[in-house]
């Protein structure tokens, strides 16, 4: 136990230096909270310094035991040039220098290493492109265990891990490598010193691109689906090729966004979808590509977006490309139930209806909220739900017997084809309930999605 009056500093230190070798950063590093507007090493050498002299001031007023105790302890463990000094001057003999055990891995300080770690982290940078960088290690777990029960049996209170003092000491020197500045909250990558490999490796953060699309094809859906009876590893229902179907949005705009940007793999994120046989037209859908461990982070946006139209033989394209954040694209799932979103769909109608009642039904819906259950078609895939969307208007305007066309401005989110059809009760009101005959969307069209 630590006893009142050893809780002072001076006290502390001393009891720090009966335990281990300690090096000036390191010493000065278990009080790093403390005077702040200096550094660990200057004030590890102060403390040692003020012990030296209270040590030599001992010896010369007739405390000589107690001070050449404590000389031989900042001689020997303090590992302290002046220390050495005073002991040779009164004869005192010393083993041979150790090394600091808080610090040090097969017998040498890691912050000797520094400029040579520098240089290793900097040969792991070559071919990225890259703003900014932070620095981060992976402790030793012996030198993590050794200081963690120093600390805890000694009470230190105002101390910086060992990690966090050789990431900012190995940031410095890089910086003054490589020309780039620190960044703590969004690098462009990571440098990371694995200090029981003793390895330097490079962790690329991903870059962000976001835009529109245009789906001007029918049948393709928004990411890749697989077979289901094979899931993907191919057979006769098939064709070997693993897929339901050939081709999809995320990839005929991820694969050259990946390769452009010369990453291993990429994730679409986009502000809800439309179903495989439903067009995507207006100003497009926002979109995020998120391209992983690029090693362009400046890729030429008018050269994907000029790949995306032909690699999609003009079944897509894309617009408004430009440089975003993950922020953004965390936000675009939750923008997609709160845009308005405006469909037209051709509609089938079972028996054939007057304009003027199709008229008096599209009226009725304005600005009305409808109850829908998870759609019957997508049941197996989705959570058995019931959600109210708002039905903001719709227009209703027969184009033959039997086909009408329709114009819907909904709340995103909204299942249009149940709007229409009733889903055998799971969306009501529904046109077919309230024009009081079956209806089916028989083709749909997004027109525009208002952000």
């Amino acid at each position: 136990m630590v006893s009142p009056e050893e809780t002072d500093i001076l006290a502390l230190a001393r009891r720090i230096l009966e335990r281990h070798p300690v090096c000036n950063r390191c010493l000065g590093r278990q009080f790093a909270w403390l005077s702040t507007d200096t550094s660990n090493e200057d004030r590890g050498l102060s403390l040692k310094l003020t012990l030296s002299m209270i040590a030599d001031n001992d010896i010369r007023a007739g405390r000589r035991d107690s001070g050449l105790k404590l000389v031989t302890l900042l001689a020997d463990n303090g590992m302290f040039g002046p220390a050495r000094a005073l002991a040779e001057r009164d004869s005192i003999e010393l083993p041979p220098e150790k090394t600091c055990t808080l610090c040090s891995s097969d017998n040498q300080s890691l912050f000797d290493r520094l400029p040579e770690l520098a240089k290793k982290a900097k040969a792991t940078t070559d071919g990225i492109e890259f703003s900014t960088f932070l620095v981060g290690s992976v402790p030793s777990p012996i030198l993590l265990e050794r200081e963690d029960e120093l600390r805890s049996d000694l009470k230190i209170m105002h101390g910086e891990t060992l990690k966090a003092d050789l990431n900012r000491e190995l940031g410095k020197h890089l910086q003054q490598i490589i020309d780039k500045p620190v960044e703590f909250y969004h690098p462009d990558i990571v440098i990371v010193h694995d200090m029981v490999g003793d390895r330097v490796e490079v962790r690329i953060n991903p870059i962000f691109i976001a835009g529109r699309y245009r789906k001007l094809a029918r049948g393709i859906p928004q990411s890749r689906w697989d077979c289901k009876l094979c899931r993907g590893k191919g057979c006769d229902e098939c064709g070997g090729t693993g897929r339901k179907y050939p081709d999809s949005i995320s990839e005929y705009i991820g694969i050259p966004a990946q390769d452009l940007a010369k990453g291993t793999k990429f994730k679409f994120h986009a502000a809800g979808r439309e179903d495989i046989d439903v067009r995507m037209l207006g100003s497009g859908r926002p979109f995020v590509i998120e391209v992983s461990e690029p090693r362009i982070r400046t890729p030429d946006l008018k050269k994907l977006e000029k790949r995306i139209k032909k690699e999609s033989s003009k079944k897509l394209e894309v617009l408004d490309l430009e440089m975003s954040t993950r922020k953004r694209a965390q936000a675009l799932k939750d923008e997609a139930s709160e845009n308005v979103k405006d469909y037209e769909g051709t509609i089938r109608t079972e028996q054939d209806v007057s304009q003027d009642i199709l008229t008096e039904a599209s009226d009725g819906f304005r600005d009305l909220d409808v109850t829908q259950r998870t759609p019957t078609r997508v049941a197996h895939r989705r959570s058995d739900l019931i959600r109210t969307k708002r039905i903001f208007e719709m227009k209703l305007r027969k184009i033959g017997s039997h086909t009408v066309k329709g114009f819907f401005r909904v709340q995103g989110g909204t299942y249009v084809k149940e709007l229409v059809s009733g889903d055998n009760g799971r969306t009501t009101p529904s046109l077919s309930e309230r024009i009081d005959t079956v209806c089916e969307c028989v083709e749909l069209d997004v027109l525009e999605i208002h952000e």
